[in-house]
């Protein structure tokens, strides 16, 4: 088993006992250290990437 996979399993416990919520890992995702395939295998639910906020015209 690689330290990835222990990881893997690290997040999926803590994701169960609330500790980190689905924000925190889609920051890993984003930052390359999650696998959007793992992102589901923890918290349930395909990733998504947060959409973003279309810049505001300066009056």
């Amino acid at each position: 088993m690689s330290i990835y996979e222990m990881f893997v399993q690290m997040w999926e416990l803590d994701f169960q006992m609330g500790l980190f919520g689905k924000a925190y890992f889609q920051g890993l995702v984003q930052n390359g250290q999650l696998k959007a395939e793992d992102y589901q295998k923890i918290v349930g639910e395909a990733y998504a990437a947060p959409q973003s906020q279309p810049e505001q015209p300066q009056a």
